[in-house]
């Protein structure tokens, strides 16, 4: 199989997990991925859509269905009211600490269903790979 597909799998694999074990009625993917993004202290849209890697009108549409709900709130940079910021509210804060959770009890039970003699070299080995798609990323910017 070329590294290609490994990659590929890979992805897939980890989305059809986080989506049977994170992902509920009340919840979508692409909004876990979002909440969870969000800093305690808030972040602009330009800043996260380029974290994510999503256009800002594709963030705004994801913003806005959170912004009903009551777990983001928007608001205009102080010095640059071009800026859109984004903060968690108390609901969004308590929706984004359970959602942690489940994604630690994920890690937790992905890390030990792995032989304990292969954990430490597993972790290393996805450090690694993690840095290097974080290098790739900063050199397509």
């Amino acid at each position: 199989m070329e590294f290609g597909e490994v990659l590929k799998q890979f992805l897939l694999d980890l989305q059809r997990l986080f989506r049977s074990n994170i992902v509920d009625g009340k919840i979508t993917l692409s909004q876990i991925l979002l909440i969870s993004s969000v800093p305690f202290d808030g972040i602009d849209m330009t800043s996260l859509a380029q974290q994510l890697g999503v256009d800002n009108s594709t963030l705004t549409r994801l913003v806005d269905i959170l912004v009903r709900r009551d777990w983001i709130e928007k608001s205009k940079g102080r010095h640059d009211k071009r800026i859109t910021l984004l903060k968690l509210t108390p609901k969004g804060q308590e929706i984004q600490d359970k959602v942690e959770e489940r994604i630690d009890l994920l890690g937790d039970t992905v890390y030990d269903s792995i032989p304990l003699e292969d954990r430490d070299e597993v972790k290393e080995i996805l450090s690694t790979f993690h840095w290097t798609l974080s290098k790739l990323l900063l050199k397509q910017e």
